[in-house]
């Protein structure tokens, strides 16, 4: 179901599409006293969330912490696409881990992205609105590189995705900017905030407890257990699982130096009409192919959500709508008149060699985060390997170990960062240079 602007959006929430096309908040009250639970979760993202809800319904007591409110960081600002993979492409995980292990991982993604439909579903969370289909897309001619892609799934990964030539491409995405696609019908595009807001309330009605407002703020030992205090209050419990993302902001040192928060950036236009169908013939969300990729869609009510831009600087340009606009309308020209109704940006937490952090990092603690702007699949997944990892032992979690906790380079970790981007431009714009 679609859903029209909100007459006012929620004040703690960053103004985005998704803030005036929420269901309500949960509007969940800050922890008041001093409380015990078997899990304490702290950060109440998409990773928080659903580890929260599979631990409750494994039968767990939980409590989940958020400094702000659910889904306030990357998770509820998103540009929505659902697919599989990871920050670090195959070709890099099969040379360091070899095709096997490669595959392995892989469908551990293609997991994550089924739990998120099947959730939706089958708990009837309102307001998701998935539209199907995803759509990668190169900005130069690169037709043996996209049919070697495709080949490579289907044969090494049992994963069919389909070659899009040019011709067909353009009557998709009507536009001269990109040449060759590979279209993959089992990716989707979704209102991930509203996701992350059903998933919270049914983890409630199963038991879970969930305070808003609540910044963890210091974490000690108490005999065999942990705890974790807040402004007001505490928990005492025997596990503690960490699930900031990009916001880490202090509390586990050891786990921000490991961590490197990246910017992003989102822009949504007003409603285009007619227009929506004539600029993009498809359902499918639109990625291109570059490290700081461009990603849209068109909302289910007729908008054209814009990302794109990746910096190490946690600062938002003073200029963002007015890069965002070059960029959309270099895409598409015909958008040059149209307005803009919200533009925000968002951090999201990446390692340095961009796999996520899964791990029990030391009795009872354990980092689930790092998921490198892929958390609305890595998200659920790794709420589903945790709680096989608490209430059962299982094992399946332990095939990301050799992505190990890796320093992020300190204060010159942005410069870096941007540093790997600014090349990769430079790269990419020969490519299209030469190939275009």
């Amino acid at each position: 179901m679609t859903h029209p602007p909100s007459e006012q959006v929620c004040p703690s929430y960053r103004d985005t599409y998704y803030t005036r096309t929420m269901e309500p908040p949960l509007d969940a009250k800050p922890l008041p006293e001093r409380v015990e639970a078997d899990i304490c979760i702290i950060g109440g993202g998409i990773a928080g969330i659903s580890c929260a809800y599979e631990l409750t319904k494994a039968g767990m007591s939980v409590i989940l912490l958020e400094a702000d409110q659910i889904a306030w960081g990357a998770s509820g600002r998103n540009g929505g696409i659902v697919g599989p993979g990871f920050a670090a492409d195959g070709a890099a995980i099969e040379k360091k881990l070899g095709l096997a292990t490669a595959v392995q991982i892989f469908d551990l993604s293609r997991e994550g992205v089924e739990i998120f439909r099947e959730y939706t579903k089958k708990l009837g969370l309102p307001g998701v609105d998935i539209r199907p289909g995803s759509l990668s897309v190169s900005r130069y001619r690169d037709a043996q590189g996209m049919q070697d892609y495709v080949r490579h799934k289907s044969d090494a990964y049992s994963y069919p995705v389909e070659y899009v030539p040019t011709d067909t491409l353009r009557e998709m995405v009507r536009t001269e900017r990109y040449f060759d696609g590979v279209y993959d019908p089992q990716g989707f595009h979704a209102h991930s905030l509203n996701y992350c807001l059903g998933l919270a309330r049914e983890t409630q009605r199963l038991g879970g407890r969930i305070f808003e407002n609540t910044r963890a703020l210091t974490m000690s030992r108490q005999g065999a257990d942990h705890l974790v205090t807040t402004q007001a209050g505490s928990v005492l419990c025997k596990t503690v699982i960490l699930c900031q993302g990009g916001m880490v902001d202090g509390f586990h040192k050891r786990l921000q130096r490991n961590l490197l928060p990246i910017g992003t950036f989102v822009t949504v236009t007003e409603p285009l009409g007619d227009l929506a169908d004539e600029i993009i013939n498809t359902t499918a969300a639109i990625v291109d192919t570059r490290m700081a990729c461009d990603y849209f869609r068109i909302t289910p009510d007729g908008r054209l959500l814009w990302g794109g831009g990746m910096t190490g600087n946690a600062k938002e340009p003073a200029d963002l709508e007015q890069q965002m606009r070059r960029a959309f309308t270099s895409v598409f020209p015909r958008l040059a008149e149209v307005k803009t109704d919200a533009t925000w940006s968002g951090l999201l937490g990446y390692a340095r060699h961009r796999m996520p952090y899964l791990r029990e990092m030391h009795d009872g603690i354990w980092a689930a985060t790092g998921l490198g702007g892929h958390g609305v699949n890595i998200g659920p997944l790794f709420g589903r390997l945790i709680a096989e990892a608490i209430v059962d032992n299982g094992k399946r979690h332990t095939v990301l170990d050799p992505y190990g906790l890796t320093w992020n380079g300190s204060a010159f970790g942005p410069l870096a960062a941007d540093t790997v981007y600014y090349w990769e431009a430079v790269k990419e714009r020969y490519f299209e240079w030469r190939y275009g």
